[in-house]
Parts: structure tokens; C-alpha cells; sequence
């Protein structure tokens, strides 16, 4: 779990491969001592709701696709699935699915690491402006 302090280790955080990599990414606490539990809880829950996206469905479902596509294209050009040439062109589409999927994860994270950034910019500016405004007093 990776605790930040100040608002500045928020912005830093897009570029921590830890917090925001292609890998397992670690989970935030916020601790800012200057702000309200509810306003660090909010920030930290926005933040934290994309750190268990790792990019498997979308991986699954191209690869899925691919594979429907590439057995039915191959079932329509062989008279025979068990010949020799339909089971070659069987293992090009399974190894074809495979990398499709591989790409497709890839894109689905760095799509996520984008949001990230994008997120904690967001989060910055709003915990800059609760930092900002004047305590209203009852």
C-alpha cells in the first residue's frame, strides 16, 4: 500500500510504476494531515476503484472474438476439420486470438494508467480548492 502525505505526491504519482504500472498495482492511502477524513476518503475511493483493473476482460473478449471469428472462417473453407490443413490453420487462429488478446490488454491498461493521471489531477485540484475555501464556521 503506498500512503501519501502531501499534494504534491498525488501529482507524482502518475509516473510511480508501482502505483500506476502494467503490473499489479499497489493500492493508496491518503494522509494529508490538512484535510477532512471525508474529503481524503473520497479522493483516496476514486483513486483506488481503478488499481484492480488489470485488463482481462477486455483481453478475453478480443480473444474470444478472434477465436469465434477464426474457427468459422476456417469450418467454411475446409470440407474436413481434421485435416491437415484445417488443423494448421485451427492452430494459427488459436495462436492469432492469443496475441490479439495480449495486444488488447496492453491497450485496456494503458487506457487505465491515462485515466489515472487524468483522476488524480482531478483529485488534486478538488483537495487544492477544499484547501482554498474559507472555514465556514456555525
Amino acid at each position: 500500500m503506498r500512503i501519501v502525505h502531501s499534494l504534491e505526491e498525488l501529482l507524482d504519482l502518475p509516473r510511480d510504476e508501482h502505483v500506476n504500472g502494467f503490473r499489479r498495482r499497489e493500492s493508496l492511502q491518503l494522509e494529508i494531515p490538512t484535510l477532512t477524513h471525508h474529503a481524503l476518503t473520497d479522493a483516496q475511493d476514486a483513486l483506488n476503484s481503478l488499481q484492480e483493473r488489470g485488463g482481462s476482460l477486455a483481453a478475453a473478449g478480443i480473444m474470444f472474438l478472434a477465436l469465434i471469428f477464426g474457427v468459422v472462417k476456417v469450418f467454411y473453407r475446409n470440407p474436413s476439420m481434421f485435416t491437415g490443413r484445417a488443423l494448421l490453420e485451427l492452430a494459427a487462429v488459436l495462436a492469432i486470438s492469443f496475441c490479439l488478446g495480449a495486444i488488447g490488454k496492453m491497450i485496456a491498461l494503458a487506457f487505465t494508467r491515462w485515466q489515472f493521471a487524468r483522476r488524480c489531477h482531478e483529485q488534486y485540484e478538488e483537495l487544492s480548492r477544499i484547501l482554498r475555501e474559507p472555514a465556514v464556521l456555525s
